[in-house]
């Protein structure tokens, strides 16, 4: 089932949520809105649904036009963050619901419901839980459930709202795990709605980026966070150094330093800022370029196989954030006070002002 969505707008009173939104979303696919708070996710996934209407706009699923019609007629599965499941039901009572509560001529027999949940319990791995309740389950599996429960109706598409923004960073990482062989066992067009980047970045076959009710950036994982198309996604898409300067001859001119950039701005000039993330830095105990930075190591933290430095350039005062392979701390003996020597592998530069 694919989606179109045509010039969406929405406003709730004066405030404008959603500007004139585009976005075409394929048969199958796992779609992630990724954004911040107040980005107009949340709002385009409930138009998505039916539970909103837009002000402008229509909505498409498989070429026909369903802008009037509600989340009962687009026969779409909804799973919010806090699960919303049944307390006096069970497990499998509450997978059920969906079916028993179906139209007389189109409700399965009952043989048939219990085969269906039966096999969606298997599904989410919680055969031996079909008779305990709510309150018996974790929140990884609650959430589970509330798949089960969204997918026992054969939904055309599949929403989910921050599904596991309220669980534990472990529990999450399982569950992303899961929702991916889930969506490759069971291919259904899915949409999910996450504040998360770590989150979208891995599960997600293409991820549509937010802001302010716009979108700033669609792409597979790897396109948005290897080419982000504008300052706001790379700062957006996980940690980031930013160097303010000036753009001339292939260099951007920060401080004292000159710092060698891509190609594609050898003939531009003008105001500039460099990004480069912690990762992507060279650093030695001795200057090995003329475009090395000097710096003091004011800070190092040791998180696993991974050792996380802040630098404080000595030209200008500003912070420089590193992450280094354990290995690579121990050779050059960091410590605070030490002073090293740091160029970044590469940056992304985008201009202020071109002349």
């Amino acid at each position: 089932m694919s989606i179109s969505i045509q010039h969406i707008s929405k406003s709730f009173g004066n405030a404008k949520i959603l500007h004139d939104i585009d976005l075409e979303i394929k048969s199958g696919e796992l779609v992630a809105l990724l954004g911040p708070s107040g980005s107009g996710k949340t709002s385009l996934l409930r138009i998505i649904s039916g539970l909103e209407a837009p002000d402008e706009g229509k909505v498409l699923f498989d070429q026909t036009d369903l802008s009037n019609k509600g989340i009962g007629e687009r026969k779409v599965g909804f799973v919010f963050q806090h699960y919303a499941l049944f307390r006096n039901m069970t497990i499998f009572e509450n997978i059920a619901y969906g079916l028993k509560v179906k139209p007389r001529k189109y409700r399965p027999s009952k043989e048939e419901i219990k085969r269906k949940v039966t096999e969606l319990l298997q599904l989410i791995k919680l055969e031996e839980f079909g008779g305990r309740y709510p309150s018996e389950l974790s929140g990884g599996q609650r959430q589970r459930v509330a798949l089960a429960r969204s997918l026992a109706v054969e939904p055309k598409v599949l929403l989910l709202d921050e599904p596991f923004g309220a669980l534990d960073a472990k529990v999450r990482k399982d569950l992303r795990r899961w929702l991916r062989k889930l969506h490759n066992d069971f291919p259904i067009t899915s949409v999910f709605v996450t504040h998360d980047q770590e989150e979208a970045l891995d599960v997600a076959d293409r991820i549509v980026i937010m802001n302010n009710g716009r979108i700033e950036q669609v792409g597979s994982p790897s396109e948005v966070y290897e080419h982000p198309a504008n300052p706001f996604v790379y700062d957006f898409l996980g940690n980031v150094n930013t160097f303010s300067g000036r753009i001339k001859n292939g260099k951007l001119h920060t401080g004292n330093y000159s710092l060698d950039v891509c190609g594609e701005h050898d003939k531009t000039e003008g105001e500039a800022v460099g990004y480069t993330r912690p990762h992507d830095f060279n650093i030695d105990k001795h200057p090995t370029e003329k475009s090395s930075i000097a710096a003091s190591v004011e800070y190092v933290h040791v998180v696993g196989p991974a050792v996380r430095v802040e630098l404080k350039r000595q030209d200008n005062g500003e912070t420089i954030e590193l992450e280094i392979p354990k290995e690579k701390s121990m050779d050059l003996e960091l410590e605070q006070g030490n002073m090293v020597y740091v160029t970044p592998r590469e940056m992304k530069v985008f201009l202020d002002f071109v002349i």
